[in-house]
């Protein structure tokens, strides 16, 4: 019987995180369409001559700062997540991780699948809320990448898991345990951000303060109506009540008006309730966008404000809980 593949989709990191590296990785990512939503002869030089250039060295910084042995944290922890997710599923799968801008990449995952002669393939990213930018553009990637190469498979796709217990419980119980014997004043809630403009294109949405919590908000799919309803999934699951935690939205680029609030002028409001915990549920993996813009850049924010006791809650990476219980998810998919 011929196995499933299992394609685990993600963002990607430069290769190391010397500057030329950093540089070509956001070049690439940057100038997808759909990352920066302007006509090709606008999108080039602001990316190759304005942001790039300037962005190069401050990103290449950032990442050594949290670099691990084997390489970026958001790849290395992917990597082992499709390990120990191969293991759990068993012989009947074929787990494969393909990166929307980096190595490992989606050609060579479907190669793969196609060396070992799987015809199914259940395409995973890796994102739990839906955004066009990453979702969208992964899986419009890898169907770009199957009439390119001229494969054929049998394709099924998971688009979010924003509210599925198999992510949800396993977030509350590795925040749980790790604040567990600190005095928390205040939880937030950190998802990355968007521009307004990528969630206005769905009817409806951010035109009422309400609109993100009426009755299937999330289906259309919007992504701040989904990033709500996984924090208040969480939050319950810890048994905290409404004023213990609040949401903002992290990474914003460019000049447009992205979702409010912003998490850095958050955390700096927040400095008044001494001591803080931040989960960031809208990554799987820890990241730069965890690691050195919220754990190290949000804690220097932090303090300076005034605030005491900083907690950066891990991502859940490659926690047993969240494996098992993914595997078990995807295996009803696929």
């Amino acid at each position: 019987m011929s196995k499933t593949g299992v394609l685990l989709l993600n963002i990607g990191s430069p290769r190391t995180y010397q500057v030329p590296d950093v540089k070509k990785y956001l070049t690439y990512f940057l100038m997808d369409k759909e990352v920066i939503n302007l006509p090709f002869i606008l999108r080039w030089p602001l990316v190759n001559l304005l942001i790039v250039p300037k962005r190069g060295p401050i990103s290449a910084g950032n990442y050594k700062k949290i670099w691990m042995e084997n390489g970026s944290p958001l790849t290395v922890y992917t990597n082992q997540f499709a390990a120990f997710l191969q293991k759990q599923l068993g012989e009947q799968y074929l787990v494969q991780v393909g990166m929307r801008y980096s190595e490992p990449d989606i050609p060579s995952a479907l190669q793969t699948f196609a060396t070992a002669g799987v015809k199914n393939i259940l395409l995973v990213p890796m994102y739990p809320q839906y955004a066009d930018a990453t979702t969208g553009s992964s899986l419009r990637e890898v169907e770009r990448q199957i009439k390119k190469l001229g494969l054929t498979f049998t394709v099924k796709s998971i688009r979010d898991f924003y509210q599925h217990s198999s992510f949800i419980d396993p977030s509350a119980e590795i925040a749980q345990e790790f604040l567990q014997g600190k005095e928390i004043g205040h939880y937030l809630f950190s998802f990355h951000g968007l521009p307004e403009s990528h969630v206005k294109v769905n009817a409806g949405c951010l035109t009422t303060t309400d609109c993100c919590i009426q009755p299937r908000a999330c289906d259309k799919p919007c992504y701040r109506a989904q990033c709500l309803a996984t924090a208040t999934a969480i939050a319950k699951k810890m048994n905290l009540s409404s004023d213990q935690w609040s949401i903002s939205y992290q990474s914003r680029l460019g000049r447009d008006e992205w979702l409010k609030p912003a998490t850095d002028a958050t955390i700096a409001q927040l400095a008044n309730k001494k001591s803080i915990a931040v989960l960031c549920p809208s990554f799987v993996a820890d990241c730069i966008e965890t690691l050195e813009e919220i754990g190290i850049g949000g804690e220097e924010t932090f303090h300076h404000a005034g605030g005491k006791d900083y907690h950066l809650v891990p991502c859940v990476n490659v926690n047993q809980n969240w494996v098992k219980k993914f595997a078990d998810f995807v295996s009803t998919q696929g």
